[in-house]
């Protein structure tokens, strides 16, 4: 697990109170039930840690934890 991957998995623990076991780098958010408005709590939340834009669209419920650290990576986030 990259430092992107772990920063991420640490703010789904911590800020959306989700259990370290489940957060996969495998897991899609539609698996962890995360919804439309969520998402987009969850994207507000990364733009301000990370210092990125992420797109409307960017984030869906199909994405895994491990494709949102490469698209943060690939947006220029800095670990």
């Amino acid at each position: 697990m990259d430092v992107i991957e772990e920063r991420v998995t640490g703010i789904l623990s911590g800020q959306f109170k989700l259990k370290k076991e489940i957060i996969t780098p495998e897991v899609t958010f539609q698996n962890l039930s995360f919804d439309s408005l969520v998402l987009i709590e969850l994207s507000l939340v990364l733009e301000k840690e990370f210092q990125v834009v992420i797109e409307e669209g960017d984030l869906t419920d199909q994405l895994t934890v491990r494709e949102l650290a490469e698209l943060l990576t690939d947006k220029g986030a800095v670990a």
